[in-house]
């Protein structure tokens, strides 16, 4: 009886097939493996368009703040006849044509480049004048307006979003009223960035 107990429980406690029982928790997990790689593979593409698109947008709109502060801080200063330094055709104001514009006006275009503090080779910058309303042509008579509109283009860091940034430009347009009654001043602008023109900077108040 002792044998035959201790036979039957040795058969009890035997292990079942083991291997078996490998070869498919194998094949699940590399199953499981293959089903991660798809999903990243999926999922890395549109990760990598968002984050360089937060870099991009983060880099662009940190521009377009300085373009449009500098424009309004450099047009505050020549509202009251601050024109800056003598305007250079080399560093650092780099002056791009703006051949018939006066004396101040060259200078209060360079003074916007510097307040704006980005590439000055790439920065455009047109000064004009307008009537008291915000319409019409005017001189840069006290109570007119002082009108600085810059521009510059816009580069792809990433070169991921560059179909999408290449060609394109930053726009600001100021206005200031003019408090000083002695300014002697002639409207002015420079060459605009390659495809781009000034047609956005008039004298109406609608533009922006």
């Amino acid at each position: 009886m002792v044998d035959g107990g201790v036979a039957a429980i040795a058969r009890r406690e035997r292990p079942g097939p083991i291997r078996p029982r490998l070869r498919a928790g194998g094949r699940r997990r590399r199953g499981e493996r293959g089903a991660a790689l798809i999903e990243l593979a999926i999922a890395l593409p549109i990760l990598i368009l968002l984050v360089f698109g937060l870099v991009e947008f983060g880099v662009t709109y940190n521009d377009y703040i300085s373009i449009r502060d500098g424009a309004r801080q450099a047009a505050r200063e020549g509202s009251v006849g601050n024109f800056g330094p003598a305007a250079t055709t080399g560093a650092p104001c780099h002056l791009a044509g703006a051949a018939t514009a006066s004396d101040n006006i060259k200078r209060l275009i360079c003074l916007t480049k510097a307040e704006i503090g980005l590439d000055s080779t790439k920065v455009r910058v047109k000064v004009l004048s307008g009537a008291p309303a915000f319409v019409g042509a005017g001189t840069f008579a006290k109570n007119d307006s002082l009108i600085v509109c810059a521009q510059y283009p816009v580069d792809a860091v990433t070169g991921v979003m560059g179909q999408f940034l290449d060609g394109r430009s930053l726009q600001s347009k100021t206005a200031f009223r003019i408090e000083k009654s002695d300014i002697v001043a002639t409207a002015g602008e420079e060459t605009p960035p390659s495809g781009r023109d000034w047609s956005w900077c008039t004298t109406s108040i609608d533009d922006s």
